[in-house]
């Protein structure tokens, strides 16, 4: 399991919908999910914003043995993001610019890379 750099004081004014998001940031938002076990490498942001096209390169992990991973059924309308992900686009805030590769364990971000 991926370990959390930092923790909240108030989980409260954490919470993020994802109807809060920019287009980009849902974008992103559903290509973790979709990709299930990944890294999304050469992600570039422009000030504090992913930029999707080009699509940055998504190269999938696929298990040997075991079961095979399938992303869940997007939910239906607006619901609030995970720790992870708001946690994410923290960092991504705090980056402003630059280029990042982003870890993808069970469709949530786990580690970013500058």
């Amino acid at each position: 399991m991926c370990r959390e750099e930092e923790r909240p004081k108030d989980r409260q004014e954490r919470r993020v919908w994802k109807s809060q998001l920019t287009p980009a940031r849902r974008w992103l938002v559903d290509a973790m999910r979709e990709a299930g076990f990944a890294q999304i490498k050469n992600l570039v942001i422009v000030n504090k914003e992913p930029v999707i096209k080009p699509a940055p390169k998504v190269r999938r992990r696929r298990k040997l043995s075991g079961p095979v991973y399938r992303p869940s059924p997007a939910p239906a309308g607006d619901y609030l993001l995970k720790e992870q992900i708001v946690n994410l686009f923290h960092q991504i805030d705090k980056i402003e610019n630059g280029v990042i590769t982003i870890d993808v364990r069970d469709g949530l971000p786990c580690e970013l890379i500058e």
